[in-house]
């Protein structure tokens, strides 16, 4: 095999501001060769508290929003490209000015922020830094100060509008007793007022006390948005939550989100992975946290606590905590752009799927309710293929994870091993951690398919529908014998396939020409092998012989 070419280079320089007016400011980048601008703007801190944030503190905010900017205006090649082809990773050079040089320029430091900037969008990020200007160096730009107030939170979260982050704002207040800053980033004027309306509930039913909301814009201005995963988006959010954190003297910003999604296991292969973030993966929060100290100096600290519950448990605990009836004001649809005021939810992408799921799971559906929904989870065709993958590939991963043990897991999942590195406890413990947090989604999934099955057979749903697929994956279980057709005499006829299997040595080699080794699907044919064996060992006919359940296929 030939060297692996080296990526493209983007280069990125800052440019100089144009206008210093105080929270409107409009960031200005070159990025290869074109010029981009950006409006970044942080409301609601009092001037105060911005004061006392050390210069390092801004020049990280500056370096966030020319990470967003950049990866927002260089595209990964579209749909075409989003199976990480060549044109999925890339590599961007960046030089800009600073106001804290020498920190900037610590080997521990560079290390640190490329570390974590690779892992969190799966691109190269190469800095170069010089000192910033001192007419440049104004620290009000960015903000748009509020009512001067001695008011200040227990606890810093991130908030996104969705199930997650308004769970973890009523746990905050209801359970804990705590005021909570709530930062939010509004990437659409489409989530802007869902985020208040959900504030205001918490305001009016806890009192105006008990939250407060921190809103924060990040937009690419005119046409220049070229790529929409976004997955940078992450780090700007950990930076925005960390300098409010910072702001008020604490040392601990959250993200809530449940485990199943943290984990960010590919559902659909490639096709998922290119747009799921890794914002609360173990493996980020560990980076993040990391970096955040070199630059803080103190203790600080990006966690998730909500990595041991599903999604399930995360709404019923909205339930138990008495909001129940704002789930219908939550959003979970990554398909912000087209939510209308009929359909809230595209219910096409995993995030829709994932919350109906839940809803249906523990009977809290009259919350939520489907019409809607864009696309019915159950009742509804799925023309699209992605479409159809996208929520058929779910319900397959749910059946696998029901009764999965951690061997198992570690098999068909290697990439799970990138979160028990990163967990606070032995691997073997976080590991039976995990597969229990997956059992219990799988359990939840399942028992909402079986009870729909159960209410009518598969063909009885419309054609593309998800009980319809899921029947047919169900009866592809069991492959029907088919009898060779006639061949001519004259006709030159093919040798038989052979199948060699070495189960001590977990090999398979099929034919001439293929081999397994030490793989899942090695491990697939050798379970299939003998039970195959076993069957005809007693004479059954094909059609009789044994089935194997998902389940008991992924523990063996």
């Amino acid at each position: 095999m030939g060297a692996v070419a080296p990526l493209p280079e983007v280069e990125v320089r800052w440019l100089p501001p144009l206008t210093k007016s105080g929270g409107d400011e409009v960031l200005r980048l070159d990025i290869a060769g074109r010029e981009v601008a950006m409006t970044l703007r942080i409301g609601q801190l009092n001037r105060q508290l911005v004061e006392g944030l050390q210069d390092r503190a801004l020049d990280l905010l500056e370096i966030a929003a020319l990470v967003y900017c950049a990866d927002a205006a260089v595209s990964r090649g579209g749909l075409a490209d989003q199976k990480m082809g060549e044109k999925w990773h890339r590599r961007f050079v960046a030089t800009m000015p600073v106001r804290d040089l020498d920190f900037w320029q610590r080997e521990s430091v560079i290390q640190a922020l490329e570390e974590t900037l690779m892992f969190l969008s799966g691109d190269r990020f190469e800095f170069s830094f010089s000192i910033k200007d001192e007419p440049d160096a104004e620290r009000s730009r960015f903000f748009k100060f509020g009512r001067n107030s001695s008011w200040k939170p227990h606890r810093v979260l991130m908030f996104s509008g969705g199930l997650d982050s308004f769970a973890g704002a009523v746990e905050e207040i209801v359970e804990q007793k705590h005021r909570v800053a709530l930062v939010s980033h509004a990437s659409s004027t489409k989530i802007a007022p869902v985020q208040k309306r959900l504030i205001s509930a918490l305001s009016k039913r806890y009192g105006p006390e008990k939250c407060r909301h921190i809103p924060m814009t990040a937009q690419l201005k005119g046409r220049s948005t070229a790529e929409r995963t976004h997955r940078t988006r992450s780090f700007l959010f950990a930076v925005l939550g960390s300098i409010t954190a910072k702001a008020f003297g604490l040392d601990r910003l959250s993200f809530h989100e449940n485990g199943v999604v943290s984990l960010n296991l590919p559902p659909v292969g490639s096709v998922i992975g290119t747009r799921a973030t890794r914002t609360t993966h173990p493996k980020a929060l560990n980076l993040l946290t990391g970096f955040l100290q070199l630059v803080f100096e103190n203790d600080m600290r990006v966690d998730n606590p909500y990595f041991a519950r599903t999604k399930a448990e995360v709404v019923e605990r909205i339930s138990e905590l008495g909001m129940a009836d704002q789930i219908v004001e939550t959003r979970s649809c990554a398909d912000v752009h087209n939510q209308t005021n009929q359909y809230f939810h595209c219910g096409r992408c995993s995030q829709c799927i994932d919350r109906r799921f839940a809803m249906l799971s523990i009977g809290l559906e009259r919350f939520d309710p489907e019409d809607a929904y864009r696309v019915d989870l159950m009742s509804d065709a799925r023309p699209n293929g992605i479409d159809r993958e996208m929520a058929l590939s779910y319900v397959r991963n749910a059946v696998l994870f029901e009764n999965a043990m951690p061997d198992a897991l570690i098999r068909n999942f290697p990439v799970v091993l990138d979160a028990v590195n990163h967990i606070d406890n032995p691997p073997d413990t976080a590991m039976v951690m995990i597969a229990d947090l997956l059992n219990r989604h799988g359990k939840a999934v399942t028992s909402v398919m079986r009870r729909t099955l159960e209410s009518k057979s598969p063909g009885e749903f419309p054609e593309q529908s998800l009980p319809r697929l899921y029947g047919a994956m169900q009866s592809a279980l069991t492959l029907p014998f088919v009898p060779a057709a006639s061949v001519d005499k004259n006709e030159k006829q093919q040798l038989p396939l052979s199948i060699e299997i070495d189960k001590a040595s977990r090999l398979v080699v099929i034919g001439e020409h293929v081999e397994l080794k030490k793989n899942a699907t090695a491990d697939l044919l050798v379970v299939l092998a003998q039970e195959w064996l076993r069957s005809a060992g007693e004479g059954l006919e094909p059609m009789d012989h044994h089935c194997v359940k998902s389940g008991e296929l992924v523990e063996k």
